[in-house]
C-alpha cells in the first residue's frame, strides 16, 4: 500500500469572495492532488493529498498566482503526517461558520473588464445589464451582513438566482462560482427611475436612457451607487450647477468630477503617473489633480481652488450614463455634516429638496461608504478620505497588538481596532454633533 503525504493549511487574509476556492481547485487537479477547500471564520482551510513536490508547487503557485482580488496574509500548516490513503479527488466544502471569527471581508471593487466586454456585448445575456460582476468585480462590504461570506448573509439573499445563474455560480471553472452578487436581468436587481414623489417613470435601460436626457436638460439626478447616493448633473450647465449649490447648501466646497475615461479627464486636468496608476486601479478613488487652462467647465463645479477631484466609472450604472457624455459632477449625496444618504425611502425623505429625479435599484446597501480621496505631493499618495475601495482592508503590523479601540474625533471621525496583527480603520463616518452619524458610527 502506498504512503500519500497529507498538508492542511489555513490560508487568512482577503480570501472569500474572490474566486479563492475555485483557483485552489483547478490547480490542485492541474497538480493531481486531492484534498479540499472550504471557507471558515478564520480563512479558508486547504486539505491536501499527494506528493510532497506536488504540495509544495501548489503553495508556491498560491502565493505568486493568487486571484487579483485576494490579499494573502498568512499561511499556516494545521496539519502535516502520511496516510496509507488518500483523497483523490478535490471537492470545495460548505463553508463552516466557527465561534471565532477572523476572516477579512473584501473591500469592493470596480467593474472589471470582462464584465464591460459582456455588457457591452448584445449577443450576451447581460448585455447593458446595469448589475454585472463576477468574482472578480463588484459589490463585497457594502452588502455583507455577516460571515463565512456567502450569498444567504448578503443583502443578495431575497435574490433566487435563476437557472443560467445558478449553473454559473456552481461551476467550479466558471468565472462567476460562488460570485455571491451573481444576478442577471431575469432573477437580479432592478433599476428605476421614479420623480420625487416616489412614482416609477422607467426601468432598466430605458431609465438609464432617461436619466441621460435629464442630465443634458440640467436637471440634478439623485443616483444610488454601491455605497449610498450621489447628486449628479452636468458640470458644463452653470446654471444646472448653481441650483446644486444652493439647493446642497455647499457654498464653495469642490465637487467631485466622473471622467467617461482617462482621455477624458486629461481633458480637465494634468495626470501624472501614479494620478494615472490610481485612477484606473480597481479601488477607482477620487484623485485631486492640478486644473487645465479650459473654459469646458462652469466656474462653480470648484471656485477658487486650482484643483479638481476626478474619478472614472466604477459600476455598471456610471459606465451607461457616461456613454456619450464625457464628465458628470458626482458629488456625495448628503445634508450639511450628515452622513451619505443610501436607503430608497431615506432619499425620498431627504433628497426631496435637492434632487429633480431620482435613480434607485432594489439592491440594499448593508454599510453605507463615501468615496476615497487622494491628494498628491507629486508623486506621492496622501489619503485624505479612505473609504471606499480600501475600507475594510487593514494595516498591518509586524508585532502582535494589544486589542486597543481607538474612538477618534468628533469632526470627520473615524474609528480604529487593533486586533492580532491587524489594525481595522473604519471609513470616513461624518461629524459626530449630528445623531445620524452617532447611529453609523455605532452600526460599523
Amino acid at each position: 500500500m502506498s504512503i500519500v503525504n497529507r498538508k492542511v493549511f489555513l490560508v487568512k487574509g482577503v480570501v472569500q469572495g474572490v474566486g479563492f476556492r475555485p483557483f485552489c481547485s483547478r490547480m490542485a487537479k492541474e497538480l493531481e492532488l486531492g484534498g479540499s477547500v472550504q471557507n471558515n471564520s478564520s480563512g479558508v482551510i486547504i486539505e491536501l493529498y499527494g506528493t510532497d513536490k506536488n504540495i509544495k508547487t501548489f503553495m508556491e503557485r498560491l502565493i505568486e498566482e493568487a486571484p487579483p482580488l485576494a490579499m494573502i496574509q498568512a499561511i499556516e500548516v494545521v496539519c502535516e503526517d502520511d496516510v496509507p490513503e488518500g483523497l483523490k479527488d478535490f471537492t470545495i466544502r460548505t463553508s463552516e461558520k466557527q465561534e471565532i471569527q477572523q476572516v477579512l471581508i473584501p473591500p469592493d471593487i470596480a467593474t472589471c473588464d470582462d464584465c464591460l466586454r459582456e455588457m457591452r456585448d448584445p449577443g450576451d445575456k447581460r448585455y447593458r445589464y446595469p448589475f454585472i460582476n463576477c468574482t472578480n468585480c463588484g459589490p463585497r462590504y457594502t452588502i455583507i451582513k455577516g460571515l463565512p461570506y456567502d450569498r444567504t448573509k448578503t443583502t443578495m439573499a431575497c435574490f433566487p438566482m435563476c437557472e443560467d445563474c445558478s449553473r454559473e455560480y456552481h461551476d467550479v471553472t466558471d468565472r462567476r462560482y460562488h460570485a455571491q452578487p451573481n444576478a442577471c436581468s431575469r432573477c437580479g436587481p432592478t433599476l428605476w427611475i421614479c420623480d420625487v414623489k416616489g412614482k416609477r417613470l422607467a426601468i432598466n435601460d430605458e431609465a438609464i436612457e432617461l436619466t441621460k436626457r435629464y442630465l443634458k436638460m440640467g436637471k440634478i439626478l439623485a443616483i444610488k451607487g454601491v455605497g449610498g447616493y450621489h447628486l449628479a448633473c452636468d458640470p458644463k450647465n452653470d446654471e444646472a450647477v448653481r441650483t446644486l449649490r444652493v439647493r446642497k447648501r455647499r457654498r464653495d466646497k469642490p465637487f467631485a468630477l466622473m471622467a467617461k475615461n482617462l482621455d477624458a479627464a486629461r481633458k480637465v486636468v494634468f495626470i501624472n503617473e501614479m494620478a494615472e496608476k490610481l485612477l484606473l486601479s480597481p479601488r477607482r478613488p477620487i484623485v485631486v489633480c492640478p486644473k487645465r487652462s479650459c473654459d469646458r467647465l462652469s466656474d462653480y463645479v470648484a471656485p477658487n481652488i486650482d484643483t479638481y477631484g476626478v474619478m472614472l466609472p466604477y459600476t455598471p450604472v456610471h459606465h451607461l450614463l457616461l456613454e456619450d457624455q464625457d464628465l458628470l459632477i458626482m458629488t456625495s449625496a448628503n445634508l450639511s455634516d450628515e452622513p451619505l444618504v443610501a436607503g430608497n425611502r431615506e432619499a425620498l425623505r431627504d433628497l426631496g429638496s435637492i434632487a429633480d429625479y431620482f435613480l434607485m435599484h432594489d439592491r440594499d446597501i448593508y454599510v453605507k461608504i463615501d468615496d476615497s480621496v487622494i491628494a498628491l505631493a507629486g508623486r506621492t499618495p496622501i489619503l485624505t478620505r479612505r473609504a471606499r475601495g480600501y475600507v475594510p482592508q487593514p494595516y498591518i503590523s509586524k508585532d502582535l497588538l494589544p486589542p486597543i479601540f481607538g474612538a477618534g474625533g468628533e469632526m470627520k471621525s473615524t474609528f480604529s481596532v487593533a486586533h492580532d496583527h491587524y489594525i481595522f480603520t473604519s471609513q470616513y463616518l461624518g461629524d459626530l454633533k449630528e445623531l445620524s452619524s452617532i447611529s453609523l458610527y455605532e452600526h460599523v
